[in-house]
């Protein structure tokens, strides 16, 4: 009984190494592959980046459409109460 108990724990002492060898195994890659998965980072970085740029831009003109659009109706005013006081003069 205790011959066998020490021939299993000393088969898992032996087999412990081989498992860690074949996990690391997988871990190296290629450069081959390495450089492709740079350069698909790389792309989905980029156009991430010119989503991010076009939304920013789409906010900044409404912002700015928003703007002049103010800014001529209180032109508009302006006119308006302008011509109403001139008129008055004569």
């Amino acid at each position: 009984m205790k011959n066998l108990f020490r021939l299993i724990v000393f088969s898992f002492i032996l087999m412990m190494p081989l498992s860690s060898y074949s996990q690391e195994a997988p871990k190296q890659k290629a450069p081959a592959s390495m450089r492709l998965q740079r350069k698909a980072a790389k792309a989905k970085w980029k156009q991430q980046r010119k989503d991010d740029h076009d939304h920013k831009k789409m906010v900044k003109e409404h912002h700015k459409k928003i703007q002049t659009k103010l800014t001529r109706k209180n032109m508009r005013k302006m006119k308006r109460k302008s011509e109403k006081a001139n008129s008055n003069k004569k």
